[in-house]
């Protein structure tokens, strides 16, 4: 994989390429059969991941429902990022869709790259601020549509 790939994945837009080249020469990747489990639900969340290609399916359990799928993610896409952030477990399971490629970024390279160019750091957590951001507008906007007013 080449910077290039990194560039597209919309995290990563305002890092520039060297930055880019040190998470591609520092981050494992690791590969997933279909339906091979990623990580469970309450993992710890020391990873956030890019999917470098094939898909990921995001489900929680419910106690009145069992397992539902939340979404499913493909090439390009991130996922992990809240619990990376927090440092809480993770949410969600995520499971392999079909053969999946992922480049897994941990906290010791985000730090290690943050101590060598500290600038890294607020560029990459701004980026991710925002997309949370975003994500819970669209949320709050969903749940306020979905109130009954009659």
């Amino acid at each position: 994989m080449n910077p290039e790939f990194l560039r597209r994945v919309r995290l990563f837009e305002d890092l520039e390429v060297s930055e880019l080249a040190d998470l591609l020469m520092l981050g494992l990747v690791k590969e997933y059969a279909q339906e091979e489990v990623v990580f469970e639900e309450g993992s710890p969340g020391e990873s956030f991941f890019v999917i470098y290609d094939g898909a990921v399916r995001i489900s929680k359990m419910f106690h009145n429902v069992g397992e539902e799928a939340l979404t499913v993610l493909g090439a390009g896409e991130f996922f992990g990022e809240m619990s990376f952030v927090d440092g809480t477990p993770t949410s969600a399971r995520v499971v392999a869709e079909e053969p999946t490629r992922l480049r897994v970024i941990d906290t010791t390279t985000v730090d290690n790259l943050s101590k060598a160019d500290p600038a890294f750091a607020g560029r990459l957590y701004r980026s991710i601020a925002a997309i949370l951001a975003e994500r819970l507008r669209l949320a709050s906007m969903r749940t306020y549509a979905d109130q009954s007013w009659g």
